[in-house]
C-alpha cells in the first residue's frame, strides 16, 4: 500500500482560534486539496474558511506549497511530491470608490 505524503500546514494567526491555537499541522494527501480536507477534518472549525463547499480555494486566502502559490499551479489539484510546507495566507480586503478588490 502506497501512503500519500505528509506535509506540515502552517496555520496564520487570525485562523488559530479554528485550529485550537495550533500554529501548524500534519496531514497527508497526494494533492493539496486532499491535504486541506484532512486539515478541515483535523479542525472542524476550519471548514469553510479555506475551501469552499465544492472544494475550491475561497477567495479569501491564498495557499503556498513551498513558496509557489498554488493559484499559479493547478489549484487545488496540485500534486505533493514529498514532505513540503503548505502556507495558508489571508488575502485583504479593500473598498477604495466603492468597489472592492482582494488582494
Amino acid at each position: 500500500m502506497i501512503e500519500s505524503p505528509v506535509v506540515s500546514i502552517h496555520i496564520p494567526p487570525p485562523m488559530r482560534r479554528w485550529s485550537e491555537g495550533h500554529e501548524e499541522i500534519t496531514a497527508s494527501g497526494d494533492t493539496v486539496g486532499e491535504a486541506l480536507h484532512a486539515l478541515e477534518h483535523a479542525c472542524p472549525q476550519l471548514a469553510g474558511k479555506v475551501l469552499s463547499s465544492t472544494g475550491q480555494l475561497q477567495p479569501s486566502v491564498d495557499v503556498y506549497l513551498g513558496a509557489i502559490s498554488i493559484r499559479a499551479r493547478e489549484g487545488v489539484d496540485t500534486p505533493i511530491a514529498g514532505e513540503e510546507v503548505i502556507s495558508i495566507v489571508p488575502r485583504t480586503t479593500r473598498v477604495v470608490d466603492g468597489d472592492i478588490s482582494v488582494g
